[in-house]
């Protein structure tokens, strides 16, 4: 008798999936454009007037980006004898759940950081259709770059992420008080950081989330060993409330099943039409 039924997946971490899709802001519509005046220059101050001169035009930049669709997919098969062989579970009940929680993750990770597949990939989740927050352009993203010495410690490369990440936190525009997406490596690093007596700096993450200037720390499986610009990601700061994910009625997630009579199968299709982007400069 079997002890576990239905059967356990063997998965990577989800938690932080439901964070990513509870979090960002949706909207009923797809194609998504974004449009923005630059003030901050010097020619949009105000001009002090003196008399006899010819008053200057105010000049800015105007900046703005196009976000379209992309059909987003999870596509699985049973023989139709498993089906029926199978009694002690609801095993189509049980592979509509695992689609359903692959693809969440998927679109999770290509809100984050992209879905890590070359460009030529076939399966590829175009990035200007779901534009990954980690490798946005300047205008939306903020890059901070951690100089570690070659002979750095993890103590003082845990040092030198945190005070990168709170003399950076200036930079931030986004909306209230972001979150710290990072790997479980980077967490614990920085929680184990000593002062020169050895006691430690942070006893629990909400200190640590505290000093960072950041509402609270998730960690994303996903994230381990992935590079930016050549670099190793260690994390992403922002509020998803930022970044805007657009369905439209149509495209709403939706699961498909159709019977192949040939080869006695039932197939399950499960698919989404979106479009995802940061919405706020230098968020």
């Amino acid at each position: 008798k079997s002890l576990n039924n239905p059967p356990e997946w063997l998965s990577r971490n989800m938690d932080w999936v439901s964070k990513v899709m509870g979090g960002v802001h949706h909207t009923p519509f797809t194609r998504i454009k974004s449009v923005y005046a630059n003030i901050t220059e010097d020619d949009a101050r105000a001009r002090g007037y003196v008399k006899g001169n010819q008053k200057a035009h105010e000049v800015f930049a105007t900046l703005k980006r196009e976000t379209t669709p992309q059909t987003i997919y999870k596509l699985q098969k049973m023989d139709r004898d498993d089906i029926i062989d199978i009694t002690d579970f609801d095993v189509v009940a049980w592979i509509r759940n695992e689609m359903r929680v692959m693809l969440h993750e998927e679109i999770a990770r290509a809100i984050l950081i992209g879905d890590g597949r070359t460009p030529g990939t076939q399966d590829k989740i175009n990035e200007t259709n779901i534009r990954p927050i980690a490798t946005d352009v300047p205008l939306f993203n903020t890059k901070v770059n951690v100089a570690f010495a070659s002979g750095d410690d993890e103590n003082a490369k845990a040092k030198k992420i945190i005070n990168s990440i709170i003399r950076a936190r200036k930079n931030y525009k986004g909306s209230g008080n972001p979150t710290f997406f990072t790997t479980e490596d980077v967490l614990t690093e920085l929680l184990l950081l000593e002062d020169q007596i050895g006691h430690k700096l942070y006893k629990t993450e909400a200190e640590l989330a505290t000093a960072l200037r950041v509402r609270d720390i998730v960690t994303v499986e996903v994230m381990e060993g992935q590079q930016v610009d050549g670099k190793n990601l260690i994390g992403v700061i922002v509020n998803l409330a930022d970044y805007n994910v657009g369905r439209d009625r149509k495209g709403e997630e939706t699961m498909f099943d159709d019977f192949d009579i040939d080869v006695n199968q039932m197939k399950y299709l499960i698919e989404t039409r979106c479009s995802g982007a940061l919405t706020k400069p230098f968020s």
